[in-house]
């Protein structure tokens, strides 16, 4: 979606992309839909992500097709299928609370009826593969996608411990009782925030450094703009919220003492619909990135882990972008892993790249070896911006 030739994780090319949005291929472009900024200063940040909002639907309309949909169809077919009776009377009779766990001669599981253990373990097989296919089809951030299936567990059970102290939780429940839900929501924010979220604004800051450096402060602050994660954060809340909700119905409507079969579709319909919404945000968390980076970034990671990555065999370079000696402030020049020197042409209109000391392929001019600083306005060769580039210490 930004400067230059990258390949989009769909496979497209930028101005494929481009021509598909009709023809708007960056979020700079897109006008802002409302103005409640001008009345109400405060609500700038609304007037923000509902433009963020048009241009996702855009992007999503140039990008998705229909095996981006499967997962989402998987995920509510599992949820519908682990979550009503469809005629085995399991969940509304309440089973036998008399007897629990899974394994032994003994174990609920084991006493559960023919139609609803087929019921679950469908359930459990079509949930598997909706999230194997997310993690396929967005493989950029299939490390993080597992992290957060881990959360998605933690925050179910925790749901689930504090209905087994309390069937009717939260409502007139002791504080041991929250114990479950607050352990496992704390997991879970460490890891969506401490994790991922981190790992993802960091990569975004890598690849808008080495893919869309340029000399001018302008263009490279509308690139900045251009890569904004502000409705990604915005679904990355929402998900949390509607998983926290799909837990709560789903927990709830099964936790009370049979019968419990009179008001037992109201909250399953409330688990099956939060829990699908969910998964939607899920995929939107999962998209965005990779749709944003493409390929460009080599993996969604924090900066420590990609140092650490990077440092494994000191005998490889990795893509280095130059800095200037004298202010430190990203400069036209890169490195990349053969330790080849490329700049960036500075006419306008132009964004040709080529090696130092030789012709703009573009434009044909001169390529010099000396560097001018847009900032400081310090005067160097192209070298002098690697020093030291890429060392820890």
């Amino acid at each position: 979606m930004g400067d230059g030739g990258e390949v989009l994780s769909t496979g497209v090319t930028p101005e494929e992309t481009g021509r598909a949005m009709d023809p708007i291929a960056r979020l700079t472009d897109i006008p802002f839909p409302t103005d409640f900024a001008s009345k109400i200063p405060a609500l700038s940040l609304v007037d923000a992500t509902l433009r963020q909002v048009v241009f996702n639907w855009r992007a999503a309309k140039a990008t998705l097709d229909f095996t981006h949909l499967a997962p989402m169809i998987l995920a509510f077919t599992a949820l519908l299928l682990g979550s009503w009776d469809l005629g085995s009377g399991e969940l509304s009779g309440g089973g036998d609370y008399n007897r629990g766990g899974v394994f032994g001669s003994e174990s609920g599981f084991l006493r559960v009826s023919g139609g609803a253990l087929i019921l679950s373990f469908l359930s459990l097989f079509i949930s598997v593969s909706a999230y194997v296919l997310l993690i396929s089809i967005f493989p950029l951030m299939r490390e993080n996608l597992l992290y957060l299936i881990f959360g998605i567990l933690a925050v179910e059970y925790g749901h689930i411990a504090s209905h087994a102290s309390d069937p009717y939780f939260p409502i007139g429940s002791e504080p041991s009782d929250w114990v479950g839900l607050l352990v496992s929501n704390f997991i879970m924010l460490f890891i969506a925030l401490g994790v991922v979220r981190r790992s993802v604004m960091e990569t975004r800051d890598f690849h808008v450094e080495v893919m869309h450096m340029h000399p001018d402060p302008r263009k490279m602050r509308s690139a900045k703009e251009d890569h904004s994660l502000l409705l990604w954060n915005v679904s990355l809340v929402l998900w949390l919220v509607f998983l926290n909700l799909s837990s709560w119905a789903g927990s709830h409507s099964i936790a009370r003492p049979p019968p419990i079969g009179a008001d037992l579709g109201g909250l399953v319909f409330l688990h099956i619909a939060s829990g699908a919404i969910a998964f939607f945000f899920l995929m939107h968390l999962s998209w965005y990135p990779q749709f944003m980076m493409g390929d460009s970034s080599g993996g969604i990671q924090s900066r420590l882990s990609r140092l650490l990555s990077e440092g494994q065999d000191s005998n490889e370079r990795v893509h280095e972008v130059g800095k200037c000696p004298d202010c430190g402030v990203s400069s036209a020049a890169s490195m990349d892993e053969n330790g080849k020197i490329t700049l960036l042409c500075t006419k306008d209109d132009c964004g040709g790249r080529g090696e130092a000391g030789t012709e703009c392929p573009e434009c044909q001019g001169p390529l010099e070896d000396h560097l001018s600083c847009g900032s400081c306005g310090a005067r160097t060769h192209v070298r002098a911006h690697f020093f030291s580039q890429g060392e820890l210490w």
